[in-house]
């Protein structure tokens, strides 16, 4: 739960992978909803009161997500999105990372099936089962 750095001018990045390395790695530190960060001094943090505990957790789990199924993409050779709105755009700061969608678009879907085949109802069906399970109410809507 700290900022990760990938090059001397990065302010932070959330995660990176490098497909022909076989390595990942992942910060959730500001993937946290109680934590407000300043626009003028990147580095202060403000912890916010004003989150209940369940959306909290609800809303730290599903970016989490987001991001581990972005950089394992990223390990098994997907690269950023450039077709629709999906879970493998690339972001350039966190407002546009949390707008973009938790799933991969039928592009990306279908390079992910060719990969490491499965069958698209089943996969979809056990989606619905995860987000019903930790409450994440607007994934199963979507």
């Amino acid at each position: 739960m700290s900022d990760l750095y990938g090059d001397d001018p990065d302010l932070f990045v959330a995660g990176m992978a490098g497909g022909n390395l076989g390595v990942g790695i992942f910060s959730f530190y500001r993937y946290d909803p109680s934590l407000s960060f300043s626009t003028e001094d990147w580095f202060d943090v403000e912890h916010l009161d004003n989150v209940a505990p369940s959306d909290r957790k609800t809303l730290i789990l599903q970016r989490s997500c987001k991001l581990l199924v972005h950089e394992i993409n990223h390990l098994l050779g997907l690269d950023h999105c450039i077709f629709y709105d999906c879970c493998m755009n690339g972001s350039g700061h966190l407002e546009e990372d949390f707008r973009q969608p938790i799933h991969l678009c039928p592009v990306d879907l279908r390079k992910l099936q060719t990969l490491v085949g499965f069958d698209v109802l089943t996969r979809y069906q056990q989606l619905v089962e995860f987000y019903e399970k930790h409450n994440m109410e607007d994934e199963v809507d979507g």
